[in-house]
């Protein structure tokens, strides 16, 4: 969990310090939520036009599996840029 010391920092300053920070994912319950009986994940870092760039809603009661899931997702991902390091690639075929 991160921290901001700003009494009332804005939203979008707290994504950018925990994106700074590391931060994989931002879990947001606000009134809509919580009326709603769910919870918004946000993954931080994702590109402008993503899909998933605002979030993603999902049930209260899913919470957990789902940040379990992404991470694993990520971990996964992170695994296998890990193993392409130092790899080159080859020209194009005639050039």
């Amino acid at each position: 969990a991160e921290f901001s010391y700003k009494i009332k920092p804005k939203l979008p300053a707290q994504f950018k310090s925990a994106e700074t920070n590391g931060v994989p994912f931002a879990v947001i319950l606000g009134e809509d939520e919580e009326k709603a009986g769910k919870v918004k994940i946000k993954e931080l870092g994702l590109p402008e036009g993503h899909p998933e760039k605002d979030g993603v809603m999902v049930n209260k009661t899913d919470l957990a599996q789902e940040v379990r899931s992404r991470l694993d997702k990520q971990a996964s991902t992170d695994a296998v840029t890990a193993s392409m390091d130092g790899l080159e690639t080859a020209d194009p075929v005639g050039q």
